[in-house]
């Protein structure tokens, strides 16, 4: 028997009880998911279903789970509220394939790496923002009391204040009930792979036979059997939806690269995040033509999904096709569903969301810069359309990464501590006469950090018999302006009598040196270019500077 199908069938077992573990787990999700992206219920189920089932096939992760996430509904909510309920299908499922064209896109061009000018500091901000928004958005649903549609949601809680008549005890009570089971039932170890399934159908039996007043499913959409006939997406509405769906994109990469990077493979490696790009993008695209929610990595789902012994990425097709198995046979059973409960679940994972103290601590502790991005990006997914809160946050991380690489940009003083080593002091403020001094940049080098390098090189006047060593090992992609810095300062270092040398020079940088007139300002003899071997050309330098400052004693 082959080696594959041998490993193919001793992971089935495992594979097995995880799909089942995760679609228990991935049906009421992907209802209540739905809701807060205010669609239809049936579109989270054919999205949990067809994404979770293709997303398995295609991605580079083997437990990557691709659903209707909860950061991606508050963000579709966002796009589709100003939209007549008449045009949301339609507008949904070109969305969605507007979203997989733009990360097949990423995808293909390798745009993996650009994800890390996200800082923590904004996706803090910006996931814990779509968590309020989430039990805010919910809080209609738990009280009974409808919410206005295009209602900014954090002027929820005031709207109910306002309007405390219509709430309904009764649905608070079933929300309350159905959260105090999910954490009981979380606890019983047999009962934790059905902790959200099992409140549910108590609800329900719960509302059917005391309080019928209760709002279900059912009141709100209509649950079909069956699965969904292929549509064709309406491109007509293509040129509206471009920019949200970039930005729903961009959402949905950035959490898929976070998960893959803290769920290693069988193997302990870590997935190709390009091929999950494209992954999800092809997925997407396949989907938009079966009525499908835009999709995206789940943070929640992927951890149950391994927790539940997952071994391969059987277990995620197992999962889809269940789910797909239970709305082909039993799916308007779902408009039975209370949405108080719905709602109680949906607020339990929007609170557990944003449990995350230590992490914001450590943020507001440890930078300054950090913590205002954190608290600008929270601020804007509160008051903006959250899909043009990822922007807020994308810009705002390039403004960290340019802020802090300028301000830590610097040159070093470098100390002989012995046995060819070095101590690190701050630069002085000016040379030391008669004495040689080693110097380092310290920092990124490029033309926004030029000038802070150049500031913080130590004054030549005043001085006479100086002797400057300075390493640049490292600086290739310098330009012109680091070759005009160097020149301008040789010439200060060589006015008052003193003497500058380079050391640790790429040899890619001669021709540029030599263009701009620093290698004829220098002196091609105080040029010494880096070798494989770290610190050699440095130390090659000082021998040949030492004398130089003996002459000049």
């Amino acid at each position: 028997m082959p080696a594959g199908e041998t490993n193919w069938r001793r992971s089935l077992p495992a594979d097995l009880v995880a799909g089942a573990t995760t679609a228990l787990v991935g049906i009421p999700q992907a209802m209540g998911f739905a809701l807060v992206a205010g669609i239809n219920p049936i579109y989270g189920l054919y999205t949990v279903t067809f994404s979770t089932a293709i997303g398995a096939l295609l991605t580079g992760s083997s437990y990557l789970k691709v659903m209707l996430s909860n950061v991606l509904a508050v963000s579709i909510y966002s796009v589709l509220a100003p939209v007549p309920e008449a045009d949301v299908p339609a507008t949904l499922f070109v969305l969605t394939l507007l979203i997989g064209l733009f990360q097949l896109g990423f995808g293909l061009v390798k745009a993996g790496s650009l994800t890390r000018f996200v800082s923590n500091a904004v996706l803090t901000g910006f996931v814990t923002g779509a968590a309020l928004l989430i039990v805010l958005g919910q809080l209609g649903n738990l009280t009974g009391y409808e919410l206005p549609r295009e209602a900014i949601r954090i002027l929820a809680v005031p709207d109910l204040i306002l309007h405390a008549g219509e709430i309904q005890p009764q649905a608070i009570a079933v929300g309350l009930l159905t959260i105090a089971l999910v954490l009981v039932f979380r606890r019983v170890p047999h009962l934790s792979s059905v902790a959200l399934v099992l409140p549910i159908v108590i609800a329900a039996l719960l509302v059917g036979a005391v309080f019928p007043e209760i709002a279900l499913v059912g009141d709100v959409a209509a649950i079909p059997d069956g699965l969904p006939l292929p549509v064709i997406p309406d491109l007509a509405l293509a040129p509206g939806l471009l920019v949200p769906a970039l930005a729903l994109a961009i959402i949905g990469l950035v959490m898929t690269v976070g998960i893959t990077e803290t769920t290693p493979e069988p193997d302990g490696t870590i997935a190709d995040v390009n091929r999950d790009f494209s992954g999800q993008g092809i997925t997407n695209i396949l989907c938009s033509f079966l009525q499908c929610a835009p999709a995206g990595g789940s943070l929640s789902a992927t951890a149950l999904n391994v927790a539940a012994g997952a071994e391969t990425r059987m277990a995620n097709l197992i999962s889809g096709a269940l789910v797909g198995l239970v709305v082909a046979i039993a799916g308007p059973l779902a408009e039975l569903i209370p949405l108080p409960a719905l709602a109680g679940i949906l607020i339990l994972i929007g609170i557990e969301l944003m449990n995350r103290p230590h992490e914001i601590a450590c943020i507001c502790r440890y930078s300054r810069s950090g913590r205002w991005a954190m608290v600008a990006t929270f601020v804007s997914t509160q008051v903006l359309p959250l899909q043009y809160s990822i922007y807020v946050g994308v810009l705002l991380s390039l403004a960290i990464y340019l802020v802090t690489s300028t301000r830590e940009a610097t040159v070093v003083r470098l100390v002989p501590a012995g046995g060819g080593m070095f101590r690190e002091e701050p630069a002085p403020n000016r040379l030391p006469g008669g004495r040689l001094t080693i110097l380092s940049v310290s920092g990124n080098v490029y033309f926004a950090t030029l000038r802070a390098i150049e500031r913080s090189l130590p004054s030549p006047e005043g001085a006479e018999g100086a002797v400057v060593v300075l390493a640049l090992r490292g600086r290739v992609e310098a330009g012109t302006g680091l070759f005009r810095m160097l020149e301008r300062y040789a010439r200060q270092v060589e006015a008052g009598g003193n003497r500058l040398i380079l050391a640790e020079v790429d040899p890619r940088l001669l021709s540029g040196l030599e263009g701009t007139g620093a290698a004829a300002a220098i002196g091609h003899r105080n040029i010494f270019f880096a070798t494989p071997i770290v610190g050699e050309s440095l130390m090659e330098a000082i021998r040949a500077a030492e004398p130089l400052v003996r002459e000049k004693e």
